[in-house]
């Protein structure tokens, strides 16, 4: 199957912690004075970067993270596409739709200048994933209303009443002889989606986007409860480079443990890595 990429990775994939520390006394930096960088790459695709400021950790501080504007941001490439990424006034910097990332194999590189520093990174983009599997290609969720004033509730469960509701595991496997980290993320490709669940007024409609942790395993599941929309979804098994998974897994820090967190940035906090993907389908359908 073709990658096919429905999703910007700015959302990729989780919230960067933006806290930042002093580092050793050699060589201090500001609290706040490093960019935090967003950014997920893919063969083949525009590059797309976000970058803000960090959010310093002071006694009384009450800063929160602003676009940082006006960056020359340099691309250059192993395979010699090299470019300029062009920015916004909200922080986010993209390239021109002629200007590519490399294929599988091509090592990019990232640098710009702020506060003084010369900010840079770079990354491998990864193979695609291998051998991707679904046993499962439709399951079926009941519809429920709740709450004061929606359709059907009745102030309880609404549309199919109490009609029980089979639990079922969907499970995806795929090759792994390397070694490396995979995650699943799902998302619901409808142009205006269905909820399975509708809530009173007041309250919030559920993401259409999930995903699970990266795992060096070759499976995975799915849980049918987790689906909160009908329609169509897409099933997007990442292959992902080590410093994704590394500060996926190290996003830990609490009162009690504040740190910076582990990047392969010089100069700069966040994310600037490779990925790629395979994408399979299952359509969610509504119990009759």
């Amino acid at each position: 199957m073709k990658l096919i990429l429905y999703i910007k990775f700015s959302l990729l994939f989780f919230p960067i912690i933006l806290l930042g520390c002093k580092e050793n006394v050699n060589n201090v930096v500001k609290p706040g004075d490093k960019p935090v960088i967003n950014s997920y790459l893919a063969p083949g695709q525009a590059v797309e970067m976000q970058v803000y400021t960090e959010i310093p950790y002071t006694d009384t501080d009450s800063a929160y993270s602003k676009p940082i504007v006006g960056l020359k941001i340099q691309i250059t490439q192993s395979n010699g596409k090299n470019f300029q990424l062009i920015g916004d006034k909200d922080g986010n910097y993209l390239s021109k739709k002629n200007e590519l990332v490399g294929p599988v194999g091509t090592t990019v590189t990232m640098s710009f200048s702020y506060n003084g520093r010369t900010v840079s990174s770079n990354t491998i983009i990864p193979p695609k994933p291998l051998g991707f599997k679904i046993d499962q290609k439709e399951i079926i969720r009941v519809a429920r209303s709740f709450g004061a004033g929606a359709p059907g509730s009745g102030g309880g469960p609404g549309g199919a009443g109490f009609v029980q509701e089979p639990r079922v595991t969907i499970n995806l496997n795929w090759q792994n002889n390397d070694n490396v980290y995979h995650f699943v993320a799902s998302q619901n490709m409808e142009v205006n989606p269905i909820p399975i669940i509708v809530l009173p007024a007041n309250f919030n409609f559920p993401r259409r986007r999930f995903n699970n942790q990266p795992t060096l395993s070759d499976a995975s599941s799915i849980q049918s409860q987790t689906f909160e929309y009908f329609g169509k979804h897409a099933i997007i098994l990442y292959r992902l480079n080590p410093d994704y998974a590394a500060l996926y897994i190290n996003n830990s820090s609490t009162s009690q443990n504040i740190s910076t967190p582990q990047g392969t940035i010089s100069n700069g906090l966040g994310i600037f890595t490779g990925v790629n993907t395979d994408t399979l389908f299952l359509n969610v359908k509504k119990y009759q």
